[in-house]
């Protein structure tokens, strides 16, 4: 579920939205949680990899669980655009990501404009391997460690 935006009353500072019951996700004990979290995720990538135009502020507080298990994305404010070369990077930086090609990922994130062209990327390797090892062997997101690969 979509919250419809009210465009008359909303300006660049403020967004205003239909109000819809639901209780956040993240907090929810309902037993279709798990699916809602798997249909947000496919909203999420098909947003980023099929239309190139998406949510840009993903996080727990902008889904609901409504009374009738249905997921709802809040907060439409932070929308961004990616072209088609920037899809397929994320693509390739997944596919590297999953196969722990992390030398790859470098390059990827040079393509991807993360990192400046002509950066030497061999340094980053070892942190990248020992941050995403960690959150591919079961941790999560929540093991990876943001001060660590940010340093």
């Amino acid at each position: 579920v979509i919250p419809k935006n009210y465009p008359a009353y909303t300006s660049r500072r403020v967004h205003v939205a239909q109000w819809i019951d639901g209780e956040k996700l993240s907090q929810s004990t309902a037993d279709d949680v798990g699916a809602l979290v798997n249909l947000g995720v496919i909203t999420y990538l098909t947003q980023l990899l099929d239309t190139g135009f998406f949510h840009a502020d993903p996080h727990p507080g902008n889904m609901l669980r409504t009374p009738d298990g249905k997921l709802v994305i809040l907060d439409f404010g932070l929308m961004t655009e990616i072209t088609d070369d920037q899809k397929y990077g994320m693509i390739e930086a997944v596919v590297h990501l999953i196969n722990r090609d992390y030398s790859e990922i470098g390059d990827d994130f040079v393509n991807l404009d993360f990192i400046p062209r002509g950066t030497d990327t061999s340094p980053i390797v070892p942190a990248l391997a020992r941050v995403f090892d960690a959150a591919l062997a079961g941790g999560g997101a929540k093991s990876i460690n943001f001060q660590e690969l940010a340093a």
